[in-house]
């Protein structure tokens, strides 16, 4: 169903899908291949130099995922209608940066779009990772695209800020903390 709905999304910052199939039951997925990391992996190496990941250097990462995410956002069915498709789960683990300096949106497979074969999209259920989620998200309501631009503003926060917008002392805490609605701390100076 991911590879399904991602394959037809042609962007140069959404990891194209080369092939999907099956074979002896089980599903396999051909992906193009990505000559460099995750940048949760970039953002520790940063950390772990002491660093501070560089603004210009984030917001050039994220241009990159927004127009990826445009373009799955625009994505039309064969009849014309748009597909409605949201991301659900942008994050640093899902954002590859090539050694190139381009970057590339990856994991669709908790995406919500209109004509999805699985039935786990309804409202109510809660897709993604808790930290860069939108409070409606994290309310377990219907999301548009708008959950995928909160979602990237959580990740310039975490990267800008060294921390993730909202940090409790588990899952659960965070999305209740996250459900109530409120603004995270402010970004340092």
């Amino acid at each position: 169903d991911e590879a399904r709905i991602a394959s037809r999304i042609d962007h140069t910052n959404v990891a194209h899908i080369h092939d999907l199939g099956e074979k002896d039951d089980i599903l396999y997925l051909v992906m193009e291949y990505v000559d460099g990391d995750a940048l949760t992996r970039l953002r520790k190496v940063v950390n772990r130099k002491g660093g501070q990941f560089p603004v210009n250097v984030a917001l050039r990462i994220m241009a990159d995922v927004c127009a990826g995410l445009h373009a799955a956002h625009e994505l039309r069915g064969v009849d014309g209608q748009p597909l409605g498709v949201v991301h659900r789960d942008v994050s640093p683990q899902n954002i590859l940066v090539t050694t190139e300096g381009s970057s590339k949106l990856i994991d669709f497979g908790v995406a919500k779009a209109a004509g999805r074969l699985t039935a786990e999209t309804h409202t109510g259920y809660v897709k993604g990772k808790v930290q860069y989620m939108a409070p409606e998200q994290a309310l377990g309501r219907n999301v548009d695209r708008r959950a995928d631009i909160w979602a990237v503003g959580a990740v310039i926060y975490h990267l800008v800020a060294n921390r993730p917008p909202f940090e409790a002392e588990n899952q659960l805490a965070l999305l209740n903390l996250l459900q109530k609605g409120r603004p995270p701390a402010p970004l340092p100076p």
